[in-house]
């Protein structure tokens, strides 16, 4: 395989169950980047959540935030950022607290999480995962100077979430609604996609795509790993996704990143 730059989701994919990444699967990652081959982290978490995982991994790379709505340098400056506009985002938030009252809706823009409860269990265990930190909020205040936000992200239960994803596709056919798991949805600006993010970063270190290797698990994964020359689908992935995947490694609690890259 000639590859020459490396994109990896974080959840289900780089990280353990225990939300750690196995010290062989890091020792290899990090022996490629001496060798000048760059590991992006690429997830729908906020910045705050991936440089979690960057200081964990401990190489000095861009990272791709929001499903590859905001991309920040190597010294954290904005590299691109695609928003939905604010009005939008209050109309959809009203609507969903309408429609789907059992969903946890939270906003997030730039390095901000605006929730509406903070001692939501949702909102609690995602702070326990991400190590970040939610504010209750008005979003139409908070967010009104950078004027939109970056990620609707809903939680809940798989039966409201398939709920809120038809409501979604039906009522906002021009938004990116993709699920990252059976509880959580991601809605964002529809022009926003990781795929974008991987082009974008590709064309930054002069590298074609076809020389790009990618590792997801998710349905928000499936445009990136389409859009490069090695896509590979984790083997804890949905059926659905790995269909959509010409390649399928093992499993996050395998080290299904280390089995691929193991021989570069």
């Amino acid at each position: 395989m000639d590859i020459k730059i490396i994109y990896s989701d974080i959840d289900g994919t780089l990280l353990k169950g225990d939300h750690h990444i196995s010290p062989k699967t890091r020792e290899k990652i990090l022996e490629l980047d001496r060798k000048g081959i760059p590991f992006i982290l690429v997830s729908a978490r906020m910045p705050d959540g991936v440089r979690l995982i960057q200081r964990e991994l401990g190489n000095h790379r861009p990272i791709i935030c929001y499903s590859g709505g905001l991309i920040l340098d190597e010294d954290q400056k904005v590299i691109y950022s695609r928003q939905m506009e604010l009005g939008l985002a209050v109309k959809v938030q009203a609507d969903l607290e309408r429609e789907c009252p059992g969903i946890c809706v939270n906003t997030y823009g730039g390095e901000l999480w605006v929730v509406k409860d903070d001692k939501n269990p949702w909102v609690i265990r995602e702070e326990k995962i991400t190590e970040g930190k939610s504010a209750a909020g008005d979003i139409g205040s908070v967010f009104l100077q950078a004027g939109g936000i970056h990620k609707f992200l809903l939680m809940g239960n798989p039966d409201d979430i398939a709920k809120g994803e038809a409501f979604l596709k039906a009522d906002y056919p021009g938004l990116s609604v993709l699920r990252s798991n059976e509880y959580y949805l991601e809605v964002m600006d529809g022009s926003v996609d990781k795929a974008a993010g991987v082009k974008c970063l590709c064309e930054r270190y002069g590298i074609p795509p076809e020389q790009a290797a990618a590792f997801g698990d998710g349905e928000n994964d499936v445009a990136m790993l389409r859009a490069v020359g090695y896509g590979f689908a984790m083997a804890n992935a949905p059926e659905r996704v790995k269909k959509q995947v010409g390649n399928v490694t093992k499993s996050n609690e395998e080290d299904g990143i280390w089995e691929v890259v193991k021989g570069l």
